[in-house]
Formats: C-alpha cells, sequence, structure tokens
C-alpha cells in the first residue's frame, strides 16, 4: 500500500482540499517531544491536524480515562463513579464496570502511542488504524465505501463510549482478530467541544483497510453521477475560507523554542515579562504604559478569545524549553473576506538577535497561506526600529511606502511607520541557490535523474550521482561504486526505474527551512549564500530530496527510460551511464 497514492485518491475522490486522515500506531520510540496535555488528550490532535506528530504515554495524558483505554494503565477506581455519578454517560456505576469487561481492553507492552498526518509517514507499515475527520458528506462516502464489497450489517459500527475507546480500543482489538468493522465515533459529549461542531470520527483499523485501499478506485467516489453531485458540494463546502479557530495550536520551532496558542491562564507570565522589561519596550510598543496589572492583561486576552470563530485571531506565545515567556507574536486589523491579515510581534532583549523571531514569523505566515487561505500577509514597523525592520526585509516581504506620524508613541512623539507585505504566491515562491545546474533542464530528464538517484540507491546502496549532465537529447550520471555493475544488474536498474515511472506517481515541492532540512538532506551542498528557505522535490512517496530544477507534474509524462551506454573506471571507482528517453 502507497500512501501517496492513497492521498492522490483520497483527494480526488473527496477534493483537493479535503483533509487528511490521521495515522496512529505504538512503538517504544518516542517521535516527538510532547507536552502534558490536561483533560482529553483529543485537544493535542489540533497539532496533529496542522503537521506536528505528537507521542503519548501516560505521562503525557492527564485524562486516567485516556490513559486506561489507550492501554498505558488499568482503569482507575473512581472511573465508575465519575462516568456514572458526574458525567452521567451511564445509569449506574455497575454499568460502567460491566461495559469495561465487555470490551477487555488490551495492555500495551509499547512505551508510546503516536499520531500523525499520514503526509507525514513514509508507509503505512505498523499503522493501527486511520482516523478521518468527516463531515455528514465526506461520511456518506467513506461509508459507502466501506459497504463496497460486503453484505455485513455491523460493517460500520457505532458502539457509544469516549473518543479514545470509540478511535483507539477498538481498533486494536479489530486488529487483533484481523476484524472488518470500520467505527463511527465522537459522540461522546466530553470530547465533541474540542472539534468542529460539524465533525465526528470515522476510524478505519489496518485490519480493513488492507482490503479497502484495493476497491477505493471502483466504487462510488469515481466516475459515478451520484457521487460526483455530493463531490461538487463538497469541494463548495472546501473554498470556503474558514479563518482561524479556537483551538490549541502550537509549533516547534527549534528544540528550546515552542510557539503555543496563548490562554487566559498565561496571562500572569505575560504581564511579569512585560512589567520587568517594562523600560525598553515602552519605546516602541505604546500600550505598555496601559498595563498596570495582572487583571489589564487578562481582560486583554478574554476580549481576543471571546471574539466569535469567523472573526477570531490567535495570539501565540514564544515559550522557551523552560516554559518561560520570550515573546507574543499573532494576527491582527484581518480582513477575512478579502483573505488579509498583519503579524505584530514583541521579543524579550535577552532573546534578540538570535533569529527567534523571523524564524516565528516565517513559521506563522506559512500556516496563515497554507491553512488559511490568506492572501496576504502586512507587517508594520516604526522606521526607528531597526531590529524590527530587520525581519520582513530577510523573509522578502515587499517595503511598499511610510505612513507619516502613523503612531504615537509613549514619548509623546509620533512615528512614521514602514508598511511591507507578501503575498501568498511570493512566499510559496522564496527558492534558495541549491546548486548551479541549469534550471531549465528539459522536466521529463530532469524528474528521470531522481528517479534514477533513488533507484541507485536502493540497489547498489550507494549516494547520489557524484556528477551529472541532463539534456533533453541524452543525459549522463557518474557513481561512487565498490564495483563495476554487471550487465545483469544495470538490465534489473533499467527495468526498476521504468516501473516507478509507469506508477504515475505525482511529482509535488514543498518550501521548508534550513532548520527543518537538517536531518532529512543532505545540507553540504548548498552554497554559502543558500537562503533560509529550501525547496523538496517529491517524487510520490519514492523519492525526496533538495533541488531547484524543472520537472513534470507526474511521471506519466516521462516516457520510457533507456540506457544506451556505460563504462567503469576502476582507479577512481567511478561508474558512467549515459541514457535517453523514448
Amino acid at each position: 500500500m502507497d500512501i501517496h497514492t492513497f492521498m492522490t485518491n483520497y483527494r480526488e475522490a473527496f477534493g483537493e482540499r479535503a483533509e487528511l486522515p490521521i495515522a496512529f500506531w505504538y512503538s517504544d520510540k518516542q517521535e516527538s517531544e510532547t507536552d502534558k496535555i490536561g483533560g482529553c488528550f483529543f485537544k493535542g490532535l489540533q497539532q496533529v491536524r496542522e503537521g506536528k506528530t505528537i507521542s503519548l504515554n501516560s505521562d503525557v495524558i492527564g485524562c486516567g480515562g485516556g490513559k486506561f483505554y489507550t492501554g498505558f494503565t488499568e482503569m482507575p477506581i473512581h472511573v465508575p463513579n465519575f462516568v456514572s455519578l458526574k458525567e452521567k454517560y451511564k445509569k449506574t456505576p455497575e454499568m460502567v464496570t460491566d461495559f469495561i469487561k465487555q470490551i477487555q481492553v488490551p495492555r500495551t507492552e509499547k512505551a508510546y502511542l503516536h499520531f500523525a498526518r499520514i503526509d507525514k509517514l513514509a508507509s503505512f507499515d505498523h499503522v493501527e488504524g486511520l482516523l478521518f475527520l468527516a463531515t455528514p458528506d465526506i461520511l456518506s462516502g467513506l461509508t459507502t465505501w466501506a459497504f463496497y464489497d460486503t453484505n455485513a450489517f455491523d460493517t460500520v459500527a457505532t458502539p457509544f463510549g469516549s473518543g479514545c475507546s470509540s478511535v483507539v480500543t477498538l481498533t486494536v482489538l479489530e486488529n487483533q482478530k484481523d476484524g472488518k468493522r470500520c467505527f463511527l465515533g465522537f459522540f461522546d459529549p466530553s470530547v465533541r467541544p474540542h472539534f468542529e461542531a460539524n465533525l465526528l470520527s470515522f476510524t478505519i483499523p489496518m485490519s480493513r483497510f488492507k482490503e479497502m485501499y484495493h476497491t477505493m478506485r471502483e466504487s462510488c467516489l469515481f466516475d459515478t453521477h451520484a457521487w460526483s453531485k455530493l463531490k461538487e458540494r463538497i469541494q463548495d463546502r472546501q473554498k470556503e475560507t474558514k479563518p482561524f479557530n479556537h483551538l490549541n495550536v502550537s509549533f516547534e520551532i527549534r528544540p528550546d523554542i515552542v510557539l503555543r496558542e496563548v490562554t487566559v491562564e498565561d496571562a500572569a507570565a505575560i504581564y511579569r515579562a512585560i512589567d520587568t522589561h517594562r523600560n525598553y519596550m515602552r519605546t516602541w510598543l505604546p500600550f505598555v504604559d496601559n498595563l498596570k496589572s495582572v487583571a489589564d492583561e487578562e481582560n486583554f486576552l478574554k476580549g481576543v478569545l471571546s471574539a466569535p470563530a469567523d472573526s477570531y485571531e490567535p495570539i501565540f506565545g514564544i515559550w522557551n524549553r523552560e516554559n518561560e515567556i520570550c515573546g507574543l507574536i499573532g494576527f491582527h486589523f484581518s480582513d477575512f473576506a478579502n483573505h488579509r491579515t498583519e503579524i505584530g510581534y514583541w521579543l524579550l532583549p535577552e532573546y534578540q538577535h538570535q533569529g527567534i523571531m523571523t524564524d516565528c514569523v516565517r513559521r506563522l505566515c506559512r500556516w496563515a497561506v497554507e491553512t488559511k487561505n490568506i492572501k496576504r500577509i502586512q507587517i508594520r514597523c516604526a522606521t526607528g526600529n531597526v531590529a524590527s525592520n530587520g525581519i520582513p526585509i530577510r523573509l522578502g516581504f515587499r517595503l511598499e511606502g511610510t505612513e507619516r506620524a502613523g503612531e504615537l508613541l509613549a514619548s509623546g512623539e509620533y512615528a512614521d511607520i514602514h508598511v511591507y507585505s507578501i503575498l501568498k504566491e511570493e512566499l510559496m515562491e522564496q527558492q534558495a541557490k541549491l546548486n548551479e545546474h541549469n534550471k531549465q533542464e528539459y522536466p521529463p530528464m530532469h524528474t528521470t535523474e531522481h528517479i534514477i538517484n533513488q533507484t541507485m540507491i536502493r540497489l547498489f546502496g550507494c549516494g547520489r550521482s557524484v556528477s551529472a549532465h541532463i539534456e533533453r537529447k541524452k543525459s549522463k550520471l557518474d557513481y561512487r561504486l565498490n564495483a563495476c555493475p554487471t550487465e545483469e544488474q544495470i538490465e534489473s536498474l533499467e527495468k526498476a526505474v521504468n516501473e516507478v515511472i509507469a506508477r504515475h506517481l505525482p511529482v509535488t515541492t514543498e518550501f521548508i527551512t534550513q532548520a527543518e532540512a537538517k536531518g532529512r538532506f543532505d545540507l553540504e551542498r548548498l552554497p554559502e549564500d543558500a537562503s533560509e528557505t529550501v525547496r523538496i522535490v517529491k517524487v510520490g512517496d519514492y523519492d525526496e530530496c533538495l533541488c531547484i530544477g524543472t520537472h513534470v507534474a507526474n511521471t506519466s509524462e516521462i516516457g520510457t527510460f533507456k540506457i544506451i551506454s556505460h563504462d567503469w573506471d576502476e582507479e577512481s571507482k567511478r561508474w558512467r551511464m549515459r541514457f535517453k528517453l523514448v
């Protein structure tokens, strides 16, 4: 089962903007440091929806029921009384006890339970199940697809239980018996506030998904009149811009710096940070003189957090590894109807000149354009605030002009204000100089080079090519090998490359920071003047690498790969191949 093939099919069936399902699995390896989640751990899924992997264990999960239903602990003694007498989900505590006995929740021997969007995984190996957060229309498609190859009445089951039991526990149990049921959930009133009102969970255990994966394109989801009408409605809904939502959003900027959406409980920490640096901060921030108590900060945050969903503008705290506040960054003066917003920020002096705020602004800009459909982002800086002006300049914002006497400072003087902006397409098209090769290379040939490199790695255990000359008619690549490949091996190479081409894999790009690329890619080939943003080119789930070249949109555009000659240099252990496309 190929993840990228499934994602392509899923988006073709449900729309390009359809939210990808979330995979969950157990292992002994911690995939990501995750802060303790008080109450229902499904609050942490907003981070997953934004692209972060979370790793849960009994220390991270704050809910006793959550620890139990995920298999990390025995059932806490207070649970039956709490569920019956407090939550009133069952008539008596005895019914709760009996209900739990019927389920027979298994204990896990693994150290962690992980959640990640499927585009963050390399394969479906070891995955327990896929969690879809689905609207009624999407549920219609998922349910119909589930019933495509079976007449079993319980193909989609809806047993009542906690969010964690209906998603995790039942999935684990179903996999243990190689079961074929899917589960509809999130009926638990305790979990529902953490998700949009129109969403339910639809969970497919891997014991069932391994069958459904192969029936997807055969089902009603493709080439039927009924589903095409529903798909059109789904896509129309997806086009409706949904502004920022009231959920716990957080991003790891660096190992020691985290962006986390603020709450009213953060008021005291924020006030202390400002109060202890009051003289410094009031120079450029007029609001400082009006902030005279923790209550003032609480009232401000309550005003921000109580805004309706269609006008809510989140503010993020910048926190260090000791969970101390370093600064704030957030959105204001937003015009969601026209897809515009503005970013404002401040940082305590001891954390400045380390690139922290630049990284934070970059991350929120990407989030705004990628997930919130923001077209234009603006930053305003007093002309005399050199440090603040440096951030939009470094990030490629355009200086549009200067507002004369744009802001009254605490000193009583008026400051001129520089206005910077960046558009969505400008942000996403920022590229780094990855190498000096010809940017106008023939796209089919250049894409083939990527496939050949990955195939050589897999067949010979070598690195990517040490030298390349890519042209329209014919090209050549050099590799360092221990020995000259045999004719049989060369035939296998040619066959393997053509098999990949024949899979019709999508070729996509991604923009990330050098910090995010470190450890994932070899950065030694980057020139010294390379920008902080780098471009990743992905060939389905087969290959990904740093590149600024031109490529096809799908491997179906390439043609057939043919090795026309090759030679071996024993002294340098260099193997050179020449190839063409026919």
